[in-house]
């Protein structure tokens, strides 16, 4: 008869000890929902309880904020898998195919300087090369 009233009080114990940490987390997320709102801690407690609990919903539903839509929640592991796989590939892809729209229009400007030096060659055989310079560094500074 011992032994089970021990083992009662034990786990009544745990319980109470249980009880306390609940009642704790409770009156650290009132706290933490009076601090961002301007709710009072009966109003705090109630929309607690309206949100499950759920500290973030009370205060984004206080703030106006909406919940994102998580386009992923409906998709298994392995279409997540290859969703994050094709993301990867687009985006190496568009990289690639700036780095060749950018390479085409440097070979583009660079031919047309080229072709303006061959130009102010045969026009002029001394040009001032203060100007040369200087259309070569407007180009430059397109380029970048």
């Amino acid at each position: 008869m011992d032994s089970e009233n021990k083992d009662h009080q034990d786990h009544q114990e745990q319980q109470d000890v249980l009880k306390e940490k609940m009642e704790m987390r409770r009156k650290q997320q009132v706290h933490f929902i009076m601090t961002q709102t301007n709710y009072d801690e009966n109003e705090a407690t109630e929309k607690l309880k309206t949100y499950n609990n759920d500290v973030m919903k009370v205060v984004s539903e206080y703030l106006g904020i909406s919940p994102k839509e998580d386009e992923h929640i409906n998709k298994t592991k392995n279409q997540k898998v290859y969703t994050v796989i094709r993301e990867i590939m687009d985006k190496g892809s568009r990289n690639y195919q700036m780095q060749q729209e950018r390479a085409k229009k440097i070979e583009e400007i660079k031919k047309m300087i080229e072709y303006k030096n061959k130009k102010n060659d045969n026009k002029d055989p001394d040009p001032n090369p203060n100007e040369q310079e200087s259309q070569n560094k407007i180009t430059k500074e397109k380029i970048d």
